[in-house]
């Protein structure tokens, strides 16, 4: 049971880094509860420094969760979740202190190493890309800064409104990364390197999935390894059940240590 939940519309103290995750419970799911306790460990162990929320509603007060965990609990329609999701984001961001870099990231994701080249200074917002035509940006992971918050909060409120304009069928699930995709513009695939470009007043850095948001090939998900140079991983879908093999093995203090003294990949 996780301790302060907060009021959703409170404004946020400040803080250099906060973590932030959204998820919505329909029933008590000790599975979830698990996997949201992974992420969180992941994430304490590679930014001890950061805040950590999971925007949430009501049932995750009677929930199996870190009690390092701020729940920020509001009520969502659960018909519209992805809509929900970034109208979250947008919130979020406004209410944050300017200067406050913002990780938004799934739940089913584990930090293997840091990924400091997202929240350079000189940007205001990283995404990842990968080999999807239609939907290049993976949406569990948006780095946002506000060192310049008028223009971020902008992005946030534009990218809400276009999720808004889509049709029920493209919104139900993917309609954040649609978004993304015509607010964003990013390079074309293959990238191999980190990118960084101007897209109206804000300079994006763009991001090769396979390195900051990698999703283990079944090859790869069987024995429990993963792509060479990851620093985030993603367990969508079925792969959620590896989650607590790649946790073993890659939050270890062994593994840990070697990845902190050994660079390997970008």
């Amino acid at each position: 049971m996780s301790a302060n939940p907060g009021n959703s519309s409170a404004r946020i103290g400040p803080a250099p880094l906060h973590a932030v995750m959204f998820h919505v419970f329909k029933v008590r799911d000790p599975a979830t509860e698990a996997m949201v306790a992974l992420a969180v460990r992941s994430l304490r162990i590679h930014y001890p420094e950061a805040r950590l929320v999971l925007l949430t509603n009501a049932l995750a007060e009677e929930a199996d969760l870190p009690a390092e965990l701020e729940l920020r609990v509001a009520g969502y329609d659960e018909t519209r979740l992805m809509l929900e999701r970034v109208r979250a984001y947008r919130d979020y961001v406004r209410a944050v202190e300017p200067g406050t870099t913002v990780l938004f990231l799934d739940t089913d994701m584990l930090v293997i190493r840091r990924f400091d080249e997202l929240m350079a200074s000189d940007i205001d917002l990283a995404v990842t890309v990968r080999n999807v035509p239609k939907m290049p940006i993976n949406g569990g992971l948006i780095v946002a800064r506000t060192n310049r918050p008028a223009e971020t909060r902008d992005f946030f409120d534009r990218l809400v409104a276009c999720c808004e304009s889509l049709s029920d069928d493209e919104m139900r699930w993917d309609g954040d990364q649609i978004a993304l995709f015509r607010l964003l513009d990013p390079p074309p695939h293959p990238m191999l390197d980190l990118r960084t470009e101007p897209r109206g007043a804000l300079t994006v850095r763009f991001a090769p999935a396979r390195v900051f948001n990698q999703t283990p090939r079944p090859g790869f998900l069987r024995f429990g390894l993963f792509r060479p140079g990851a620093r985030l991983l993603h367990f969508k879908g079925a792969r959620k059940a590896k989650m607590p093999l790649y946790a073993r093995r890659f939050l270890s203090r062994p593994y840990v240590a070697f990845a902190r003294l050994v660079r390997f990949g970008p």
